[in-house]
């Protein structure tokens, strides 16, 4: 009888703790690469969208390269982005809106601290993940659901210039 109960015990606690994760997503992206606003080249990723307790995972695992894999979270209480070591913040919100990409507006992101060497303003949306990457030296990422589309490429890049 002692041994039913703990094996018991130690099912709940598994079965709790995997409830404890709401809901895992996984949508395939493009990404764009822009060089001072010409495109460069194209990379496809695997978007996952994992919801825990407060945090929302985002993870983006390039299809052909593991080391250009990119790992973002964000905090539901704090509102802000976790991008490795940099800590982003909302600056205005409802910055981008595209239907043909969600029907949530995009948020912009900038890094709470600025530093040298830093990244620019992100776009982003709690049902899509980011929209774009800036390094602050004139390279754009944009990542998209579809494929090659220029006039939306640009829209992005011409609404960050802004």
């Amino acid at each position: 009888m002692r041994k039913t109960l703990q094996i018991l015990i130690i099912l709940l606690i598994s079965v709790s703790c995997s409830q404890s994760k709401k809901g895992a997503v996984s949508e395939n992206r493009t990404l764009y690469i822009f060089d001072l606003d010409s495109l460069k080249r194209t990379e496809n990723y695997k978007l996952t969208i994992e919801t825990k307790d407060s945090i929302i995972k985002y993870k983006y695992l390039n299809l052909d390269d593991n080391e250009k894999n990119v790992n973002l979270s964000f905090n539901i209480n704090s509102k802000t982005l976790s991008l490795d070591f940099w800590k982003f913040e909302l600056t205005k919100k409802n910055k981008y809106s595209e239907s043909e990409l969600s029907e949530t507006e995009f948020d912009l992101y900038k890094l709470k601290e600025s530093i040298t060497d830093g990244n620019g303003p992100m776009l982003f949306n709690i049902n899509y993940g980011i929209l774009n990457i800036d390094n602050g030296w004139g390279k754009k990422f944009i990542y998209l659901k579809s494929d090659n589309n220029s006039k939306l490429t640009t829209n992005i890049i011409k609404t960050l210039n802004e």
